[in-house]
């Protein structure tokens, strides 16, 4: 009686099954992907306007004073951070090379979270609701509604 019940329960909620895997995943792992590429985007873009405006010192300042990444130059570290700040978000929104841009700002985050000094207060616990969600793009891939999930069915 127990296994006929649960039979049919699994055979009424199978629709929702099929709903929730064939769009809700897809416009999930989308949604990730855009709040994610939102907030480096924005980051990037703001050190790339210092660039425009002539006041590059103001970005590279910084990571001398406030943030240096060990083993690079400010200058160095500036360069990489903001176009990796303006490009893997790109990526991720379009879900190109998905697992790879993932990985980058994950990096980042990383690099903020835990090799930053405390002293400098930029530790947020929201970092590691980023970690989570980057590191679900980067084991998942960006999912059906990508670039990356276009080119794969276009190359078989």
């Amino acid at each position: 009686m127990i296994c006929a019940c649960s039979k049919k329960i699994d055979e009424m909620i199978e629709p929702l099954r099929n709903l929730a895997g064939n769009i809700g995943a897809p416009l999930y792992d989308l949604a990730i992907r855009l709040y994610m590429a939102d907030i480096f985007f924005r980051a990037g873009w703001l050190k790339f306007q210092n660039y425009l405006e002539d006041d590059w010192g103001s970005t590279i300042l910084p990571f001398e004073e406030i943030y240096p990444v060990p083993g690079l130059s400010p200058a160095i570290a500036a360069l990489l951070t903001t176009g990796g700040e303006i490009i893997l978000p790109v990526l991720l929104a379009f879900g190109l090379f998905g697992r790879f841009a993932a990985a980058g700002l994950l990096v980042i985050t990383i690099v903020i979270e835990y090799l930053v000094p405390e002293s400098y207060g930029l530790k947020n616990e929201l970092h590691y609701f980023w970690m989570f969600l980057l590191l679900s793009t980067f084991l998942r891939g960006p999912g059906s509604l990508s670039l990356d999930a276009l080119l794969r069915r276009w190359s078989r």
